[in-house]
């Protein structure tokens, strides 16, 4: 679905027109609809197991950013990737040995029990360990050697939204399953209809939660090399 179409099926839920002027105006239906973009990505990551992370195909290139290893810098601070995306979830950071060019995968340290000796900043050498605080990576130990983009960063991050450049040109669609584009128009309809007491909101309400466990056992599943345990749950998103 263009993001035209799913503006349009927003207008037929809700009853309202695509107008500055409407009740459900162009520019509302667009925020909502980047927003349960944002909601498409948390329900599909939460349920995406071995196959991480439910990425925008939108974007350019993959969830994995590098940054230089500065001698004698502990912390790495982490907000958006090189596209501006931000960055919300780090799943793995990997290590470049400056002489052989072999990466390692880095232990990150539960914050419940790390030591004094691993918090020790005065220590140097060749990391091993990090631990997350706030939008920060700290290494234990510090680096005691530079290195161009020694540091690779496995992320989850922010979807492509759309843009009114988007919306007036009208032939973008969202960088998700084909299956699924639906969605973007169900839960914004659904929101507007139980907010105004439409008499369509209970319809709306459950396509909206047969959509939302359909899109969690699409991700539970896509990973066929792995079986994954499928527990009953509730859907608390709306």
């Amino acid at each position: 679905m263009t993001i035209t179409q799913i503006l349009d099926l927003i207008a037929r839920n809700t009853n309202t027109q695509n107008t500055t002027t409407s009740s459900y105006s162009t520019l509302a239906k667009t925020l909502d609809v980047n927003l349960t973009l944002d909601d498409y990505f948390i329900l599909a990551n939460s349920a995406s197991g071995n196959w991480k992370p439910a990425d925008d195909t939108n974007q350019t290139d993959y969830p994995i950013v590098y940054a230089d290893i500065v001698s004698g810098q502990q912390d790495y601070s982490f907000t958006v990737d090189e596209n501006g995306n931000q960055i919300l979830d780090i799943y793995k950071i990997r290590i470049k040995d400056a002489t052989s060019g072999k990466w390692t995968t880095l232990e990150q340290i539960n914050q419940d029990t790390i030591t004094d000796g691993q918090l020790d900043t005065s220590v140097s050498g060749i990391p091993s360990q990090y631990y997350l605080t706030a939008n920060g990576i700290f290494l234990v130990q510090k680096p005691n050697f530079a290195l161009t983009d020694g540091l690779e960063i496995w992320i989850n991050r922010s979807p492509v939204y759309f843009t009114a450049g988007d919306v007036s040109t009208g032939t973008k669609v969202a960088g998700i399953y084909w299956q699924h584009q639906k969605y973007l128009a169900l839960k914004p309809s659904y929101q507007y209809a139980w907010q105004k007491g439409l008499p369509q909101a209970n319809n709306l309400k459950d396509e909206l939660e047969k959509m939302e466990a359909t899109i969690k056992k699409y991700f539970r599943d896509r990973n066929k090399a792995f079986q994954q345990s499928i527990t009953s749950e509730s859907i608390c998103s709306i």
